[in-house]
């Protein structure tokens, strides 16, 4: 289990012993009336979400004043005393216990609302939580909704700020312990606490304290408008060095209007699986064959579903029309796409693919490089090995690490607490994770509220009914990408596609552009796709070649470390030896980085097993004849098998 955030240890039973001394009714009752009057005056209706309720001492206010409150926090202790006074005071209330700065915010479960307010209850994360915090608020709130948000003036704090300070109240004695940090803004240490009976405990304390100034910023980076500012619950006062609450009371800000809003597009070509789009006019003059050798090496087992997809798309005039279209009615992609990655997938039986679940992109690498932006600019967690694009375009702290086994996963993620986890399946050295493994990490992940992204860039080299995608069904928070490049060897389509958890779909297509895929191209793609497995004749050559390929290295005197054997490569330690051996023999080799942290880069080689007859033909007497001079003899002839 992950450790417990340090807030969470912090509002016990202890702390309220000391806040209820400082929330006196008389307070309460001024901020309540505050907030009571904002909210009739700006807010569109009487729904409101009090983030971080605490004991309900704002809520019950509002309750009482005929709003319907929802009370969120993290603090069981809290939210049972919330209850229990809301029960005296004759009022309903709507409480719920969840880490606002763990969960993502599909996660929350919140109905609609008209307002949200958090009282005292912003700064206990960094930076990027708070933003990804108000982010979250902004896609809560209707478009007309208001946000009234609190928090503590670190001018006025900072002058009457003590490392030390001591305070006996009700016969519970509180030593504080602390340090401000100007460098990062936050207040750290502990809290002892020695209770009547002798008991002790202590409480961590680790707040970030704003400058009014950087809250703002935080407001508007998050997508809101503040229409004004207030001191101390003051309705119009003006800030001043000695505000010691600051109340922002903001909209959300208007949202751009997409180019593709108040077009009216032809309709959608026809989305199943079996018709081709466009058919030509008969008569069409039909050009020379596309000539698919200029194609990597390795793609002679593919060439025929390749010849097949293309020779599908009619060419002549109509590959004209065919690349003029705008697909503006489907600007993802998703209607075309939805029913042939289900088909093509494997999906379950009685199982739907929505469309809006499924993205299109530019590749595996632009549909990466636009979930960074999912990083909101916190913490990301990569493989070490894995592809560089995303952590690369995150703008946040980038972990890299071994996430070859996912057991090295969950601890990683229960350790760093990412916003967002990118995991490749399958990586350079595998293996393949079940189903069941997927499942602990995507566990871990939204435990501590991390986006888990799974890179099927290479799983093309799998049969389709083995990716990850259709577990989307069943893991909240999880978004599976593939592409048509690497096992297609149809890289220049620059066609990739992300299948989403039903709760992150509207968040990927926030983040992924709309229109990235050219009509030409993803024609292509679906007519490699609605061939169900045009890879099959790959596996079967990767299932014939490798075996030999690794018998002739080990015969060098080479160790090839395991892979799994449908993937077209092998992996070699890094060695001054290996180098030798391999450079001996005119054989180039791919370095890749070390997948243990802190390792030097170059600790591994990666060799594509060549498929080609030529390549294998080159590769075999390449070997021999090395044989044969080290034997003084001459070399012996190809196996090619």
């Amino acid at each position: 289990m992950p450790p417990t955030p340090w807030y969470e240890r912090y509002f016990t039973a202890d702390y309220w012993t000391f806040a209820d001394d400082e929330y006196t009714a008389e307070r309460t009752a001024a901020e309540v009336a505050y907030l009571a009057d904002v909210l009739t005056t700006h807010a569109s209706g009487r729904r409101v979400v009090d983030l971080g309720c605490g004991v309900g001492r704002h809520a019950i206010g509002l309750a009482r004043q005929g709003f319907d409150v929802i009370g969120v926090d993290v603090s069981g202790y809290a939210l049972r005393r919330a209850a229990s006074a809301a029960e005296a005071a004759g009022v309903t209330l709507d409480l719920r216990r969840v880490d606002l700065l763990g969960a993502q915010p599909p996660g929350w479960g919140l109905p609609d609302v008209d307002a949200a307010i958090c009282v005292q209850a912003f700064g206990w994360g960094t930076d990027a939580d708070q933003l990804r915090l108000l982010r979250a608020v902004r896609r809560l709130l209707p478009a007309d909704g208001l946000l009234i948000l609190d928090h503590s003036n670190v001018l006025a704090i900072a002058r009457h700020y003590r490392d030390e300070a001591h305070a006996d109240i009700g016969g519970t004695a509180f030593h504080f312990q602390r340090r401000y940090d100007p460098a990062t803004g936050r207040s750290s240490g502990r809290v002892d606490v020695r209770r009547p009976d002798g008991t002790t405990a202590v409480l961590p304390d680790d707040v970030r304290l704003y400058h009014p100034t950087e809250v703002g910023t935080l407001l508007t980076r998050a997508g809101f408008a503040v229409a004004r500012t207030d001191a101390d619950f003051t309705a119009g006062a003006t800030l001043t060095m000695d505000t010691r609450y600051v109340q922002y009371v903001a909209r959300p800000a208007p949202v751009v209007a997409s180019a593709l809003d108040g077009h009216r597009p032809p309709t959608p070509p026809d989305p199943s699986p079996g018709s081709p789009p466009d058919p030509s006019p008969a008569g069409d003059h039909v050009p020379e064959p596309l000539d698919l050798r200029a194609a990597p090496d390795e793609a002679g087992p593919v060439e025929p579903a390749l010849a097949a997809a293309w020779a599908s798309l009619h060419t002549g005039p109509a590959a004209i029309q065919r690349a003029r279209r705008y697909d503006l009615a489907d600007p993802y992609a998703a209607q075309r796409l939805a029913p042939i990655v289900a088909a093509y997938l494997r999906w379950p039986p009685g199982r739907h693919l929505p469309p809006e679940r499924v993205t299109a992109g530019a590749g595996a690498t632009g549909l990466l490089h636009a979930l960074a932006r999912l990083g909101d600019g916190g913490t990301v967690l990569v493989d070490l090995a894995g592809h560089p694009e995303l952590p690369g375009a995150t703008g946040g702290q980038v972990r890299a690490t071994s996430l070859r086994d996912p057991a090295d996963a969950v601890a990683a993620v229960t350790h760093h607490r990412p916003v967002l986890t990118v995991v490749d399946r399958p990586g350079l050295l595998g293996p393949i994770w079940t189903g069941d493994q997927l499942r602990r990490v995507a566990q871990a992940c939204a435990t501590v509220g991390s986006v888990l992204v799974v890179d099927e860039t290479l799983g093309a080299y799998l049969p389709p009914d083995q990716s990850a995608a259709p577990l989307t069904e069943e893991l909240p928070g999880t978004v599976v990408i593939r592409s048509m490049s690497k096992g297609f060897c149809a890289g220049g389509l620059r066609v990739g596609y992300a299948v989403a958890a039903p709760d992150l779909a509207d968040v990927v297509r926030q983040v992924a552009p709309p229109l990235a895929v050219s009509a030409l191209a993803l024609d292509l793609a679906a007519a490699l796709l609605t061939q169900q497995d045009p890879l099959a004749a790959l596996r079967d050559r990767i299932a014939q070649v490798k075996p030999y390929v690794e018998e002739q290295l080990i015969a060098a005197g080479l160790t090839p470390l395991p892979t799994d054997p449908r993937l077209p490569w092998l992996a070699l330690p890094g060695e001054d030896g290996v180098r030798r051996i391999l450079a001996a023999r005119g054989v180039l080799a791919k370095e890749v980085p070390s997948l243990e942290p802190g390792g030097p880069p170059g600790a591994l080689l990666r060799l594509s097993v060549p498929l080609s007859e030529a390549r294998l033909a080159a590769f075999t007497a390449a070997m021999t004849a090395a044989a044969a001079r080290a034997a003084g003899g001459r070399p012996a002839p190809a196996d090619r098998r």
